[in-house]
């Protein structure tokens, strides 16, 4: 397969594209909506946007637009008030181009020589620009060690393994009589499973598993699609990779049943908030407060 990286923007072409896909999105959006109005300003296809980062289940377009939301962020242009959400500031609303642009060239001029820590990883950037300060507060780079470890795990597992995991998850997110039923002639089906609302109403719903490294089409939305017709009117698709953009747009395309989808970050932020494999620890940091005691 070619290397397609080199015909995605570098990152420092990408500070202007951001913050006008804010603006387009009335100041606000979440990283997904961010990524594909930057990915639709710029006119990149699905297969540019498809490129997967080199580390973790994240596009490469993706890592770059998160990078440089964390430059925005330092700049005061925009602010996440939680996280995987970022709203511009009047700063960012009433900027010029030319002000979004060099933002880099004054962070370099305020920064002088001063130097980052040395556990302080760079991402693949142009020569001139260096890495963003360091903050807690900053969602620099959307995806955290462990879900590349456990997205690793799941990639390697068996097909009929994920199935099965997939089986547990929809069972401990409130699924009833969820059943494996992937088979010759299945049609695509992979799980099937009953959803009740208020104990008065149900939906048979229908799930198709794919253990995927790569991204899913909108010919796999569709013929799933396909495979659901007469069966229900509600499905899901989960897989440990990615959709492409046009793969989102068929899944909630009018006119035609929608499919939920489930890709490898969320199938991995599930399995840690149901604590499915992985255990959660929290640490207590403790923070002195100088000018307490300076006030004595």
């Amino acid at each position: 397969m070619t290397d397609r990286t080199d015909e995605l923007p570098k990152h420092n072409d990408l500070f202007w594209p951001v913050v006008d896909a804010l603006r387009q999105l009335d100041g606000a959006a979440d990283n997904d909506q961010l990524v594909e109005k930057v990915s639709e300003i710029l006119g990149l296809g699905d297969e540019l946007t498809a490129i997967p980062h080199k580390v973790g289940p994240q596009t490469e377009i993706g890592y770059r637009v998160a990078w440089v939301k964390s430059w925005l962020k330092w700049g005061a242009m925009v602010d996440n008030p939680r996280r995987g959400v970022w709203v511009l500031t009047e700063l960012g609303q009433n900027a010029s181009e030319t002000e979004i642009k060099n933002l880099p060239r004054r962070r370099r001029a305020e920064a002088g020589n001063r130097k980052q820590p040395a556990n302080v990883a760079e991402p693949d950037i142009d020569a001139d620009v260096e890495a963003p300060p360091v903050s807690e507060e900053l969602d620099t780079f959307e995806q955290d060690e462990w879900q590349n470890e456990v997205l690793e795990i799941i990639k390697n597992l068996q097909p009929q393994a994920f199935e099965r995991l997939a089986r547990r998850l929809l069972l401990s997110l409130g699924f009833s009589n969820v059943e494996v039923v992937g088979r010759t002639g299945d049609g695509g089906i992979d799980l099937l499973g009953v959803v009740k609302i208020n104990d008065i109403l149900t939906f048979r719903v229908l799930a198709q598993c794919k253990r995927y490294k790569g991204t899913v089409s909108p010919k796999d939305i569709r013929d799933f699609r396909g495979a659901m017709q007469g069966r229900t009117d509600k499905g899901i698709y989960i897989t440990s990779g990615r959709y492409t953009r046009e793969a989102k747009k068929e899944a909630s395309r009018d006119g035609v049943p929608e499919i939920d989808l489930i890709d490898g970050e969320a199938f991995a932020n599930l399995l840690k908030r149901l604590e499915m494999g992985i255990n959660t620890k929290f640490v207590e940091k403790v923070t002195i407060i100088q000018d307490y005691f300076d006030g004595i």
